[in-house]
């Protein structure tokens, strides 16, 4: 199973470095309406869910606290420093992103504060261990 996951992020990953465009739409869908764009937005959340869903059956659960802790990283982090201090991109193009952004920041911390909370009480030495 592992391999199979490794296979498909390699190839993710080879198609994003070897077919960039400024231009690419994904199988020629553009979302120029609001609605459109957060549907977009919400394609990617019904992803994500997906994603996690396949992590915490496939993975052991330290794997996975790290995993929902990365993405909190990512939701946080990437919206703070590369959308509003050096504004090179928005997560759409319309006003939405005004009000999709300080949610995603703040699932992104509870996502980071989950991740870590959970993984602290899974390392933790029991308390009824033998002395």
């Amino acid at each position: 199973m592992s391999r199979k996951w490794l296979l498909t992020g390699a190839v993710l990953f080879l198609t994003a470095v070897l077919l960039p465009s400024e231009k690419a739409f994904a199988f020629g869908f553009e979302a120029k309406s609001q609605g459109e764009r957060i549907g977009a937005v919400a394609f990617g959340i019904v992803l994500l869910i997906i994603m996690l869903f396949a992590v915490y059956k496939a993975f052991t659960r330290s794997f996975f606290n790290g995993f929902v802790a990365a993405i909190g990283f990512f939701l946080s982090v990437d919206t703070v420093v590369f959308h509003w201090i050096f504004q090179l991109h928005r997560i759409t193009k319309g006003p939405e992103a005004n009000i999709l952004e300080p949610i995603f920041v703040v699932i992104g911390a509870i996502f980071i504060w989950y991740g870590v909370r959970s993984e602290k009480k899974i390392s933790r030495p029991s308390s009824h261990s033998s002395q």
